[in-house]
């Protein structure tokens, strides 16, 4: 009799219906929160949660509210739903604020914070407008792009793009950056600052943007043209010194034929050591020429 009448008690009914509920909807928020995949780990790298911390490995998901820090040796590389990849450096660290991507919504979100580290992302096939990076120092909006970005001391940002746009703000303004190799930084209460001289953003490069310099521990899709990059006898594309360069040179060009006449009297002569002179002549004109 007392066993009929708990099995069949509204009240025993109503707990297991709402149980199953309970667990239905936690199961549905976390499939919605997961936002991608570690595709390749070099140890030593932790993911953080609410749960508790344990080692990130390969094939791992990471979901929204998720911290990612390495050490010294370790590396993950992250490939998203929408197919953006993301590489987190060794000594880094980074959180997944918000992640919510759907082709039917116009409020789509993906926001990283980068607390420090090196990093590269190439964004995946959702909206661009979706996609912020904020550092202690700044934040980066991108419109379509694939870049290097690092945050040092006292939350200093720094920019590398290969291809794209994006806009670098800091706390003296924005500035949209475009262009290979183009390289931008900013600072606490500070503004945007493009680096257009050749030696010093090239020195810049090898000293911060380690995925600049080699790829040799990225997955192929994760790696991109960086042969100019850093390089200072490479044709460094897409700044403002590069473009002015180019805009003078048919003149300094011209400079070097004057001495034609002379060439050609002086080459009966002397054959072919009166061609040399008039050769070493032209290239002095040439290196005269780059020096203004």
């Amino acid at each position: 009799m007392l066993r009929k009448s708990v099995s069949s008690s509204p009240l025993a009914v109503t707990l297991t219906v709402y149980a199953a509920f309970c667990i239905v909807v936690a199961s549905s928020a976390y499939a919605e929160t997961v936002a991608g995949n570690a595709v390749a780990v070099r140890p030593n790298a932790n993911l953080s949660n609410p749960e508790g911390t344990r080692p990130l490995v390969v094939g791992m998901d990471v979901a929204m509210g998720d911290r990612i820090r390495t050490d010294k040796a370790g590396e993950v590389q992250l490939v998203f739903s929408d197919e953006t990849r993301l590489v987190v450096g060794p000594n880094s660290s980074l959180v997944i604020e918000a992640y919510l991507l759907r082709s039917s919504s116009r409020d789509n979100n993906f926001t990283v914070r980068a607390l420090g580290g090196s990093f590269r992302m190439i964004t995946g096939k959702s909206d661009k407008k979706a996609y912020k990076i904020k550092t202690p120092a700044a934040t980066i909006g991108v419109r379509g792009t694939s870049f290097d970005f690092t945050v040092g001391r006292n939350g200093r940002t720094g920019l590398l793009l290969y291809s794209g746009s994006a806009e670098l703000c800091g706390g003296g303004g924005c500035r949209m950056v475009s262009g290979y190799c183009s390289l931008a930084e900013t600072g606490r209460n500070q503004g945007v600052r493009v680096l257009d001289e050749t030696g010093e953003r090239n020195a810049a490069i090898r000293e911060n943007f380690r995925y600049a310099v080699s790829q040799q521990n990225l997955r192929r899709d994760f790696r991109l043209r960086t042969r100019a990059c850093g390089d200072d006898t490479a044709a460094n594309i897409g700044t403002k010194e590069r473009a002015k360069r180019e805009a003078r040179s048919p003149a300094r060009a011209a400079t070097p034929e004057k001495p034609d006449k002379p060439h050609h009297g002086h080459h009966g002569h002397h054959g072919h050591r009166g061609h040399h002179g008039h050769h070493g002549h032209h290239d002095r004109g040439e290196r005269g020429g780059r020096r203004r």
